[in-house]
């Protein structure tokens, strides 16, 4: 029986091919509350419009309210761009030479960035800072969010280094064949100053992108809720939930555990691959009604396709991402978060399920 809890969002933390094929049932648990800000998205995210003005409300608006209270505004931080936000705009593009006309466009956005970075603090991470880790707050860690923003992280910049800052950490880490621990240690911070920023996807939708999203991920922890902002980090591993949690594993390892379900591996490739976030961290029901996944007959499957389990097309408890055929072997083949107690893996595609192309 699909369990259902008054919530604004249920989040499916099924395991691989829960109910459908094993038997066991699924798994939910709370999202933020309804009136809780927008998780924040970086100002220069392609995520966010080229220009931010009253009457906008979203995730880039509370990145931007963050910032100007950063740099003396006192706004309350709600995602909602009003009139009051519209003032403090304007007070800043004053103080700044610029024309204070209330759009946030990007001379506003690159001049807010780096205000809001210094008034945060910054330091050589190399030099001045030890290895950063959950826990760590100061300069530092400013600079080392200032930094990892630049790689697509969309973090506060607030010196406080939390499971935020921990999934960020970790994301650059799998993106640049580092150990995946969320530890700032020299490797990291060489590869933060060495390494030359790559903005997200946007446009067409490119599958082999999005396959090797997937593929760094390989080896990564499944987690119970492992991906889905339940602590308002963006896509990628981090920590779960043991709210609702029976697996055979215990004590529930999600609450100390950094990782990704199976809905959470999906929305981190398409997310790092196509700058598309599905559901916006939503479960696998949520993500198949995504106006970027468009139904498809399982004969026109092709690698990036992804496939959801479940009664109907949009009652499901677990999707997997189609790899296409092994060069090696000659079998379909998929990149999949099973369960707990298991990492993510590349294994035989399993059929059967609903199949979805994902576009722009």
């Amino acid at each position: 029986m699909r369990t259902v809890l008054p919530t604004r969002r249920r989040l499916s933390l099924g395991l691989a091919l829960a109910a459908v094929l094993t038997g066991v049932g699924v798994y939910t648990a709370s999202a933020a509350p309804a009136t809780a800000a927008p998780t924040p998205i970086a100002l220069t995210s392609p995520a966010c419009p080229a220009n931010l003005q009253q009457g906008e409300a979203d995730g880039c608006i509370t990145q931007l309210q963050l910032e100007l209270n950063l740099t003396g505004a006192a706004l309350t931080v709600d995602g909602q761009f009003g009139p009051a936000t519209d003032t403090a705009v304007r007070n800043f593009q004053s103080a700044h030479a610029l024309t204070p006309d209330g759009i946030v466009g990007p001379a506003t956005k690159s001049a807010l960035d780096s205000a809001a970075a210094s008034a945060s603090g910054t330091a050589d991470l190399r030099t001045q800072c030890g290895d950063l880790r959950t826990g760590a707050s100061g300069p530092c860690v400013s600079t080392l969010q200032t930094m990892l923003n630049k790689f697509g992280a969309g973090l506060t910049v607030d010196g406080q280094f939390g499971a935020a800052t921990d999934t960020a950490v970790r994301n650059f880490q799998a993106s640049h064949g580092l150990t995946i621990d969320g530890v700032v240690g020299t490797g990291t911070k060489n590869a933060l100053y060495a390494s030359a920023p790559t903005p997200l996807p946007s446009g067409r939708v490119d599958p082999a992108k999005v396959l090797n999203a997937a593929k760094s991920y390989l080896g990564v922890p499944y987690v119970w809720g492992g991906g889905h902002s339940l602590r308002g980090e963006g896509p990628g591993p981090s920590l779960g939930t043991c709210d609702g949690y029976t697996g055979s594993t215990q004590p529930c390892p999600a609450n100390t555990t950094a990782g990704l379900d199976c809905s959470g591996l999906v929305r981190a490739a398409v997310w790092f691959g196509a700058g598309i976030d599905l559901a916006n961290g939503g479960d696998t029901s949520e993500q198949t009604r995504d106006k970027h996944l468009t139904p498809i007959a399982e004969s026109q499957r092709r690698p990036g396709d992804v496939e959801y389990f479940g009664t109907d097309a949009h009652t499901t408890t677990h999707v997997v991402l189609y790899a296409g055929t092994d060069p090696g072997t000659g079998a379909d083949m998929m990149y999949e978060a099973k369960e707990t107690g298991t990492n993510v893996h590349y294994v035989t595609l399993h059929t059967g399920g609903y199949w979805y192309h994902v576009t722009a």
